[in-house]
């Protein structure tokens, strides 16, 4: 019966490629959440900023480490360059 020795499946999720780094005011370390898609990335960001309770917001992709969103630094790349 080989077909109970197969090798490893393929990952079903694609990987993530953009983190969405927080951090509120009472929080002793930041949160960072990561998404496969640009425009969840970018609704997570904006969301928590116009929430108004972070103090710092960043969003860096994965594969070469550009910051697109930098709440404290004034990045904010549009949608089209993520």
């Amino acid at each position: 019966m080989s077909w109970l020795h197969s090798g490893p499946l393929p990952p079903i999720w694609p990987r993530d490629r953009y983190e969405v780094r927080s951090l509120r005011p009472a929080q002793e370390r930041g949160t960072a959440d990561r998404y496969n898609l640009a425009e969840q990335a970018y609704e997570a960001a904006l969301r928590l900023r116009d929430a108004g309770l972070c103090t710092q917001i960043q969003v860096i992709r994965l594969d070469d480490g550009v910051t697109l969103f930098d709440l404290a630094a004034g990045i904010e790349e549009p949608l089209e360059a993520w």
